[in-house]
C-alpha cells in the first residue's frame, strides 16, 4: 500500500487524524490508518478491536488493538476470537449453497419438502415458503420476530423451540414484499442443513467450509478450551459509574461446552485474519488461497444477488452516493460512489462486526469490536472503507459522534408513556402462572409487599412489577444492562381468563425484545411452577 511522503489535500483537512477520500491514485498509509483506528477507538471507549484490510492482491493491514477483557486484560491480536454475531449468516447461506451444488437442495424448493414441521402463522405461506424466503428478511414476520427465544443469554430454549414456535409468531407485513429483519428463519436453515446432510450445522460448516479453507482460528460450534485463552469478552459502559461511566464486562462471552441455540444465525467466533481468508475466498468467486474451489462463481453470484429491497433514506443515498441497498443471501449488496459493495454488519450486546468487500477493487475490510458502539463501527466503516472508493473528504468519527453521541453524553432513548384503556385487574388477580405459545410460561408472585415477573424459561428476565394505571403495570428488570423494561396490559377473555400483552417503555429498546408478540393467558393451577435457576443455564 502507498505511503504519504508529504500531507497533500487530498487526504488530511487537519492533523493527519481523519481516514478521509478524493484522490484515486492516493490512500493513507498504514500509519495513518492506524493511527485513525486507535483515534476511533480512545474516543469511543473500546476496549478492543482486531481490523484486517486486503487490496489488490496484498495484506494492507493486519492489526489487533486493546484487550480482550479490561478486568484481565490480553493484548488483542489477529487471532483473537470474537463473536461474528450476523455476519455469521454468511456461513450459513454458503453452507446451503454447497448442498445446492451436491444436488441436494434447490435455492426456490419448498421448504416445508425439506422440514414438514415448518409451520408460519399462515397455512398459505408455509406451503409456499421456499428456501430463499428464509434467507432474504421478507416472511411477512415483524422486525426481530421471537428474538425474545434467542436472547437475553443464557436461556433454556432449544431450536425445536424455535421451530415449534414459528406458527405462533403474527404475520405483520407482507409476504415477498417487506423487508424486516429475522434471526429466527436462518436458525431454521441450520436445521435444514442438518437434516439434508445428516450433519449437525456446526459439524457441516466446520468440515465443509472452514477445515478447507485452514481456518484455524474460526468455530461453527463451541470454542475448544485450548483456544479459549484468546477470547474477547463484551463490554458495555456502566452509565451510573462517573460523568463518562465505566467501561465494565457485559455478560461473560458465553462461548459455552455445547451448540447454541443462534449458531446459525449469529453465533459464530472468529479471529480478523481468518474473516480476511474467508472474504479473500468470496472475491476469488470462491477460490482459497491453496488454489483450489470451494464453491464456484456461480454460487457465489447467487449468495451476492441482490433478492429484497432495503429501505435507502435520502440521508444515506447522499452520504454512499447510491442509489439502491437490498439484501442478498447472508449479504447486503449496494452502490456506493459507483462500486458495489457487498456487506454485513454484525451486532451483539457487548459485541459489534462488520465485514465487506468491493469486487472491483479486489478490497476486503474486517472490524470486530468488543463494545457496542455505533460511532465507533460507523466511523470505522466509513473511515477506512471510502478512501478506496474515491470518496469526499469527511471526518466521519465527528459525523457519527454528532448522529449518536459519544460516551460522555449520556442521552436517555425518549420514553414511552403509560398506555391507557385497559381492564381494571387488581394486584391479588394478578398473580398467578401466564402461558405464551411462543415464549412459554411466566409467573407474577407477590415478595415483601411487590409483585414480581419471572420468566420461566428466560431468568435474566426476572423484575419488579409497578401500577402505572388501571389494568397497566411496568416492569423493570433487575439486570439494568438490558435495557428493555417494558409496560404490561391486562385484559380478560370472555371466559373471564386474564390476559397481558406488552410493549417496550422506551423507543431506544433494541427491536429484538418483541414485547409486542407476546399473548399471555393465564394458566389455572399453575402456583406451583418452578421458579427459573439462572446458574443452571448452560
Amino acid at each position: 500500500m502507498r505511503r504519504f511522503s508529504t500531507i497533500s489535500l487530498c487526504v488530511f483537512s487537519s492533523l493527519g487524524l481523519s481516514l478521509l477520500g478524493g484522490c484515486e491514485d492516493q490512500l493513507p498509509g498504514r500509519d495513518d490508518t492506524v493511527s485513525y483506528i486507535e483515534k476511533v477507538l480512545e474516543q469511543e471507549r473500546v476496549p478492543g478491536a482486531a481490523v484486517a484490510i486486503w487490496h489488490r492482491g496484498e495484506p494492507v493491514l493486519m492489526e489487533g488493538f486493546g484487550v480482550t477483557n479490561v478486568n484481565d486484560p490480553r493484548q488483542v491480536d489477529t487471532q483473537t476470537l470474537f463473536k461474528l454475531a450476523s455476519t455469521s449468516k454468511a456461513f450459513t447461506t454458503a453452507a446451503l449453497g454447497l448442498l445446492v451444488e451436491e444436488g441436494k437442495l434447490d435455492w426456490d424448493g419448498r421448504v416445508v419438502d425439506y422440514l414438514p414441521q415448518f409451520r408460519l402463522g399462515d397455512p398459505w405461506i408455509t406451503a409456499d415458503f421456499r428456501v430463499v424466503d428464509l434467507l432474504t428478511h421478507r416472511s411477512g414476520l415483524g422486525p426481530g420476530a421471537g428474538d425474545l427465544m434467542l436472547w437475553p443469554q443464557p436461556n433454556a430454549y432449544s431450536r425445536d423451540d424455535v421451530l415449534k414456535g414459528l406458527e405462533f409468531l403474527p404475520i405483520t407485513r407482507r409476504f415477498r414484499a417487506d423487508y424486516a429483519y429475522d434471526n429466527l428463519l436462518y436458525i431454521v436453515a441450520g436445521e435444514l442443513i442438518t437434516e439434508v446432510s445428516g450433519l449437525s450445522y456446526e459439524d457441516f460448516v466446520q468440515q465443509k467450509l472452514l477445515e478447507p479453507l485452514g481456518l484455524q482460528n474460526c468455530y461453527a460450534g463451541p470454542v475448544p478450551a485450548d483456544a479459549r485463552d484468546n477470547l474477547a469478552d463484551p463490554h458495555r459502559l456502566e452509565a451510573s459509574d462517573g460523568e463518562r461511566g465505566k467501561l465494565v464486562v457485559d455478560t461473560p462471552n458465553l462461548a459455552g461446552f455445547d451448540p447454541i441455540v443462534l449458531a446459525a444465525a449469529g453465533g459464530m467466533h472468529c479471529s480478523a485474519g481468518d474473516m480476511l481468508t474467508w472474504l479473500r475466498t468470496h472475491l476469488s468467486g470462491g477460490q482459497m488461497p491453496n488454489g483450489r474451489q470451494l464453491f464456484t462463481e456461480q454460487t457465489r453470484d447467487r449468495l451476492w444477488r441482490p433478492e429484497t429491497l432495503m429501505p435507502l433514506s435520502q440521508s444515506r443515498a447522499a452520504r454512499d452516493g447510491g442509489h439502491f441497498y437490498a439484501y442478498a443471501l447472508g449479504w447486503r449488496v449496494q452502490d456506493m460512489h459507483g462500486k458495489k459493495v457487498v456487506h454485513h454488519t454484525g451486532s451483539l450486546s457487548g459485541m459489534y462486526a462488520w465485514a465487506a468487500m468491493v469486487p472491483e477493487e479486489d478490497l476486503a475490510i474486517v472490524v470486530l469490536m468488543n463494545r457496542s458502539a455505533g460511532a465507533a463501527r460507523q466511523a470505522l466503516i466509513y473511515g477506512l472503507l471510502k478512501p478506496y472508493l474515491q470518496a469526499p473528504d469527511t471526518d466521519w468519527l465527528a459525523y457519527f459522534q454528532e448522529l449518536y453521541g459519544t460516551p460522555a453524553e449520556a442521552v436517555e432513548p425518549e420514553e414511552l408513556t403509560a398506555p391507557v384503556g385497559f381492564t381494571r385487574v387488581s394486584a391479588q388477580e394478578l398473580l398467578g402462572l401466564y402461558r405464551d405459545p411462543w415464549f412459554g410460561d411466566i409467573k407474577i408472585v407477590e415478595e415483601e409487599g411487590v409483585l414480581r415477573w419471572y420468566a420461566l424459561k428466560s431468568p435474566r428476565l426476572t423484575g419488579t412489577m409497578t401500577g402505572a394505571g388501571e389494568g397497566v403495570w411496568g416492569v423493570d428488570w433487575d439486570d439494568r444492562s438490558l435495557n428493555a423494561d417494558a409496560w404490561v396490559m391486562a385484559d380478560r377473555a370472555e371466559s373471564g381468563v386474564i390476559l397481558l400483552t406488552m410493549q417496550a417503555k422506551s423507543r431506544g429498546t433494541d427491536f429484538s425484545y418483541d414485547f409486542h408478540d407476546l399473548r399471555f393467558e393465564k394458566v389455572s393451577g399453575g402456583e406451583s411452577a418452578e421458579m427459573p435457576i439462572l446458574s443452571s443455564i448452560q
